[in-house]
């Protein structure tokens, strides 16, 4: 059903009516743009929105807490909601549509038939610790591409396991008509990566979780510079530093950032350090190229 028009944006809650505009566009030759989100939308999310702007394009933001993501119903229930600040942000760099369905919908929706069959490399990183993770991420972007028929789609660097994800969906799925744009990862002041999660944290505490970056571009220093690096050995100093400050190492891995395999010595190309990290109970993860 269509809720309401504030301003130029449309609100959009029914699979049905977000069809048929999505098709009403199409067929007034307009083409779409789409920024897939959990909501509780800060800075990075709006680099996104900007991003989006840069086309002709008409641009649909999509809201919807995916429950099939979560390994943990606690972390589900707990995630922070702030639509009307999310609605004012829309509003504020002049969305289009706002496609919020409810769950119980957009769960109907997805074609259980076709059952997703992920890549190797998505079994590592957050693949690897958080089952069922990459599967649940799958079925909804798939079913929100197939909904909003998009021509271009912006997606965060922060998340770049799921970036190549989508990468891969849309080559199996959508035959690479749909164009996948990655952002570059947008860092609070103390270099921390923005992230919903942060909210969940004190200003104490995300100083603290700004150690993490901080570490990451010792690393990075290190390994272009020190041709006789020795990453094992890296690795366990850095997870080292960072406990003696709070901070739990989930991962701390140096993979190849096209297929997350591992980085040979004499590798130069394509290198890129991924962490995930756990402070005061909060997961966080991150990665920069190298």
């Amino acid at each position: 059903m269509l809720i309401g028009i504030k301003s130029n944006l449309k609100i959009i809650t029914s699979v049905k009516d977000q069809n048929d505009y999505c098709n009403s566009l199409g067929e007034e030759g307009k083409k779409i743009s789409l920024v897939p989100t959990m909501g509780n939308l800060h800075k990075g999310h709006e680099h996104l929105l900007s991003c989006s702007r840069t086309t002709n394009n008409k641009t649909v933001v999509s809201l919807f807490v995916n429950p099939l993501q979560f390994n943990d119903i606690d972390d589900y229930k707990s995630y922070p909601n702030s639509i009307d600040a999310d609605i004012s942000m829309l509003e504020r760099n002049k969305i289009d549509c706002l496609f919020m369905p409810s769950e119980d919908e957009i769960l109907e929706s997805i074609d259980e038939s076709h059952s997703p069959n992920l890549p190797v490399y998505m079994k590592t990183l957050c693949g690897k610790y958080r089952e069922g993770h990459f599967i649940g991420v799958f079925k909804i972007v798939r079913q929100l591409l197939k909904i909003i028929k998009p021509s271009i789609a912006y997606f965060g660097k922060k998340d770049y396991q799921q970036l190549i994800m989508i990468n891969y969906i849309v080559k199996e799925h959508f035959m690479n008509k749909i164009k996948i744009i990655p952002c570059d990862t947008v860092r609070e002041d103390n270099g921390l990566a923005m992230s919903s999660r942060n909210n969940k944290m004190t200003k104490s505490e995300k100083n603290i979780a700004s150690l993490v970056y901080k570490e990451l571009l010792a690393l990075k220093k290190i390994i272009r510079f020190d041709k006789n690096y020795d990453y094992d050995e890296l690795r366990i100093k850095s997870i080292d530093n960072l406990s003696k400050v709070g901070i739990k190492i989930e991962y701390l891995e140096l993979l190849s950032s096209n297929d997350l395999s591992i980085i040979q010595k004499n590798d130069t190309d394509n290198r890129m350090l991924f962490v995930a990290f756990y402070i005061s109970g909060v997961r966080l993860i991150d990665n920069i190229e190298v």
